[in-house]
């Protein structure tokens, strides 16, 4: 399996620093030549004091590295957050001999408790005791933290003669909804691209990949995304064709994660993939998806191999704002049409069940209306999330 630390002159790696009982819980990603950084971060309104600082240093600076502790999340913390935050990367940038306005603070954990800022001191003088460590397996480990699995995505392709990389590390596994989720990601690429137009890049792989995710429609307090460019390769950045290809690779990774976090949802046993075809607009497709992928009712019958198609319709005709002929709809489980223009078919019920109890479901819906495409993944709604959110702090 290949990582970030697969890319020339990224280094990361992950400790047991004592934040939580007796796992990894604190680790970097540093880019020493890093040439561009960006970053999209979350919508909600209470914003964790590493996201404030983080968001604040990239306005200015191209982020060289990123300290990233689980365990807890350092929101609602009030101005000693803030502090510990900016005391976090102070204390890193002194390790590794640049500024503090060149690292970013990422944070993962329970909300309105203080962080154990003397611990991760001590914590980050070890992890940065040997800097240009290449281990972005434990660094991934180190984030997680309701996490089943830690999650990787790398994916290459040729421009011109030169191999261009792309590779991430990310956590997630409840709270999350667009925009963003409680999630955390870490993307670096190898190729030569400056920091606004990263930024622009990155934004977009982002709202088609972690902004179409769901588990629970809750909206995390620490949610971010950053990407690193090490430089080593170039291409040029007018040629369309090139850029296409570059983008496809950020494009793969994100998606990659993404559906890396929605399959990993707390007590998740299904990974959902909602695909809408032929909305009045792309808006309206993404509205529709994220309507269906959030719907409790929708999420609890998939879970029990149930095609309940008419929870579907349901989900789609509520949702706001959005064109609808009901004469038009059709719905799909896989390859089975159960729902046709607006009428329900006959279907070979013991079939459908049998998909239904796959890993991964597909559910097709064609509104009939226009060129509006979207796809948005989800996870069926068990037992299992409410015992792991009961029993969270």
């Amino acid at each position: 399996m290949k990582t970030i630390t697969d890319i020339n002159g990224v280094y990361a790696n992950g400790i047991a620093a004592g934040i939580k009982p007796g796992k990894k819980d604190l680790a970097y990603i540093y880019v020493p030549k890093a040439v561009g950084s960006a970053g999209v971060f979350t919508a909600n309104q209470f914003k964790a004091a590493c996201v404030q600082y983080s968001q604040k240093v990239m306005k200015r600076h191209t982020i060289k590295a990123v300290i990233i502790n689980s365990g807890n999340a350092n929101a609602a913390t009030g101005d000693l957050g803030v502090r510990n935050a900016k005391r976090t990367a102070q204390v890193a940038a002194t390790c590794l001999g640049i500024d503090a306005t060149e690292i970013a603070v990422s944070s993962t954990g329970i909300i309105g408790v203080q962080l154990p800022i003397e611990i991760v001191e001590v914590g980050i003088k070890q992890l940065l005791s040997t800097p240009k460590t290449a281990d972005g397996i434990a660094a991934a480990e180190a984030i997680m933290t309701t996490d089943l699995v830690s999650k990787h995505a790398y994916h290459d392709a040729k421009i011109g003669k030169k191999t261009f990389q792309v590779a991430g590390i990310a956590k997630g596994s409840g709270m999350i909804m667009p925009n963003m989720a409680t999630m955390l990601g870490f993307v670096v690429t190898n190729a030569d691209i400056p920091s606004p137009l990263l930024q622009q890049w990155l934004k977009e792989a982002v709202d088609v990949s972690f902004n179409r995710i769901s588990v629970d429609s809750d909206t995390s307090t620490n949610d971010m995304v950053l990407a690193f460019a090490t430089g080593e390769h170039s291409f040029s950045l007018t040629d369309t064709d090139a850029i296409g290809v570059f983008k496809s690779l950020l494009i793969a990774v994100c998606q990659d994660l993404a559906k890396a976090i929605a399959r990993d949802g707390e007590g998740a046993t299904k990974l959902i993939e909602v695909a809408v075809e032929r909305a009045a607009s792309r808006s309206d497709a993404n509205a529709i998806g994220r309507s269906v992928i959030n719907s409790p009712l929708v999420k609890t019958a998939l879970h029990g191999a149930d095609p309940n198609w008419g929870r579907i319709v349901a989900a789609i005709g509520k949702t706001e704002g959005i064109k609808v002929n009901p004469d038009k709809v059709s719905v799909s489980f896989g390859p089975h049409v159960v729902f046709e223009n607006g009428a329900p078919l006959p279907f070979d019920r013991a079939q459908v069940v049998a998909y239904l109890k796959q890993e991964s479901i597909l559910i097709r819906i064609d509104m009939g209306l226009g060129a509006g495409r979207s796809q948005n993944w989800g996870c069926d709604l068990t037992k299992g999330y409410i015992d792991i959110n009961t029993e969270y702090s």
